[in-house]
């Protein structure tokens, strides 16, 4: 086919960018949606008329995301549901909530995560013994809970929301059903451990695997459920803190952080990223990397 007859067959209406990225009227879960870049998209899926619950663990954080994240005017609106998505408990718990409103969801965005904290490799003499002692007095305890939560979660909270995503289509009257993204990290696609942090990076990169995974076996068996994941680089949020390099500007981001750009990711690079991901209903199974540093591995 021509790009001639995909125009033709499209229309000019149909290509117009308030329809090619539509999201009025959906109604979406993000998890973790209270802080950081969770609430960056709750904020932006409501901007453009979306209905937006967004879940967390404390009550007080997710009341304050609610405040923040309503638009003064529009179809847009968000809601908090407290629960703990690292945990089945939780996860039910939500589901249960949300179902008792909804009869379906257009798109479930896995957007929870920890860092754990790590030792640091290279505050160490740089020999066997010195390296060995070090990144000896990780724990295994560490390990476990930052995949339970970054990775293993995903995984129960995506099969959980899975009969309310498929609905999306057969009670929703939408054209697909419902889509999931799940937000990873450059971290998790970079071969070094950034000073240490190999419990981080490693779940990170699981998550990327689960998401493949899923992908594939949703096709697979005709679902229609597209699931995608992000990874992004350095966007201020609680787990960086870019304060320093703000203040020394431009060339401070180029040292600090190996950032070509001299800058980190703001809201707009990130709502842009998130909302062309979810209404592109001919992706799936993609590793969308949203970084200006990632490729220059050394800098870290």
């Amino acid at each position: 086919m021509s790009s001639h007859v995909l125009a033709k067959n499209a229309g000019a209406d149909a290509l117009q960018i308030a329809k090619l990225f539509n999201v009025d009227g959906w109604v979406c879960v993000v998890t973790g949606g209270g802080t950081g870049l969770g609430l960056t998209t709750a904020i932006a899926l409501a901007a453009n008329g979306a209905k937006v619950y967004i879940t967390g663990r404390r009550a007080e954080v997710l009341q304050q995301a609610v405040e923040t994240a309503t638009p003064k005017s529009g179809n847009g609106s968000v809601h908090a549901v407290q629960g703990d998505a690292a945990t089945k408990e939780g996860i039910e718990k939500m589901v249960t909530e949300i179902s008792s409103k909804e009869k379906y969801i257009n798109v479930l965005i896995n957007n929870h995560g920890v860092s754990q904290g790590n030792p640091d490799i290279t505050s160490c003499p740089q020999t066997p013994e010195g390296l060995s002692q070090q990144m000896y007095s990780d724990t295994f305890e560490r390990w476990l809970d930052t995949y339970r939560i970054n990775t293993a979660s995903y995984f129960f909270t995506s099969f959980a929301f899975l009969p309310l995503l498929a609905k999306a289509k057969t009670e929703g009257g939408a054209v697909e059903p419902g889509n999931i993204l799940n937000i990873s990290s450059m971290s998790g696609i970079t071969k070094t451990s950034q000073r240490g942090q190999f419990n981080y990076n490693a779940g990170k990169a699981a998550t990327i695997s689960l998401s493949h995974q899923l992908a594939t076996e949703f096709a697979r068996r005709d679902l229609g459920v597209r699931v995608n994941t992000i990874a992004p680089g350095y966007f201020p949020s609680g787990m960086t803190d870019t304060t320093t390099s703000d203040a020394g500007g431009k060339e401070a981001f180029k040292k600090d952080w190996g950032i070509p750009f001299g800058r980190p990711g703001n809201a707009v690079d990130y709502a842009q990223c998130v909302i062309s991901t979810i209404t592109n209903q001919y992706v799936t199974g993609a590793e969308i990397v949203i970084d200006g540093a990632w490729l220059l591995e050394s800098a870290f």
